[in-house]
């Protein structure tokens, strides 16, 4: 995955995820406000090397290299207040932590669910275990960059396949 081709693999990351794809509209609003956002993002009045991008039309991904600076606790609330505000203005809720997102195989399409639809979509075997899912966990560029879609069964998922009702 070639990403944040300005940033190393150690960077810091947040993803924050839509339950559904964003319109253009919301999209070019996101782009607009955090590229004001990221331009004056500061810890301690040190400007921070950062950068975001939407990710599947659904996926906010913002990355510091904290090389050069380290984001702070201050700075991180700062972060997280403007995607709450974001996600007010859009009516969309980013911080939705009871939704798995997935790529459909059937169609390429990135979906979500919520966790009882996912546990129902594996005990009725409509959901194989090796489907892609998206780890929102990953904490650095380097993990974005290779474990971020992952097959079901390396997720935090897996739990939910029993050895007899995995497919």
């Amino acid at each position: 995955m070639t990403i944040f081709k300005n940033l190393p693999d150690h960077s810091k990351t947040w993803i924050y995820a839509a339950a559904r794809p964003l319109a253009i509209e919301e999209y070019e609003f996101i782009c607009a406000r955090l590229s004001n956002f990221i331009g004056d993002w500061a810890a301690h009045g040190a400007k921070l090397k950062a950068e975001f991008e939407i990710l599947h039309s659904r996926f906010i991904v913002i990355a510091v290299d904290e090389g050069p600076q380290n984001a702070t606790g201050c700075s991180i609330d700062s972060c997280v207040h403007e995607i709450q505000a974001i996600g007010k203005e859009l009516g969309i809720d980013f911080f939705n932590r009871l939704q798995v997102v997935y790529r459909d195989e059937n169609n390429n399409l990135v979906v979500s669910c919520s966790i009882a639809e996912l546990k129902q979509m594996i005990a009725e075997l409509d959901f194989p275990i090796n489907t892609p899912v998206f780890d929102n966990t990953v904490q650095t560029l380097g993990q974005l960059r290779t474990n971020w879609e992952v097959p079901a069964k390396q997720s935090w998922i897996a739990r939910y396949f029993s050895p007899v009702g995995a497919k």
